[in-house]
């Protein structure tokens, strides 16, 4: 997981994320390694950034059903150099994982509204379009 020098302006929102739904960790798996929730059902969407022959992890976001109308997305990290703020800010690397995670809301029958933890909102489907 990535500790963005930012963060801290998201702290509360950040430790409430993980008061309600638990803190992510990175659980080994035979071979393989992902990123989990203690007793919790989750999924991880990854972002690579191509450079050159390479594959750059750029961000993380881990996110749940918690209802049958509700995706929520319970942690969100993008490696600091590929945040807005600095270095390759033209990849739009958060941008792009909060499309994709709408993307893949609109094809799960049911749900609704995508729930953002750190925002502290829940925001209906018809906005996400």
């Amino acid at each position: 997981m990535f500790f963005h020098p930012q963060q801290g302006e998201h702290e509360s929102s950040i430790n409430a994320s993980i008061l309600s739904y638990g803190f992510p960790k990175i659980i080994q798996e035979g071979d393989y390694l992902r990123i989990g929730i203690e007793e919790k059902e989750v999924q991880t969407l990854y972002a690579f950034v191509h450079r050159g022959k390479l594959e750059d992890l750029a961000g993380v976001i881990v996110y749940t059903r918690t209802s049958q109308d509700t995706l929520a997305l319970l942690h969100m990290a993008v490696k600091p150099e590929y945040s807005y703020a600095d270095g390759y800010k033209n990849e739009l690397v958060l941008v792009r994982m909060l499309a994709q995670i709408r993307s893949i809301a609109k094809r799960i029958k049911g749900v609704k509204k995508l729930s953002i933890a750190y925002a502290g909102q829940i925001l209906p489907k018809a906005e996400l379009e």
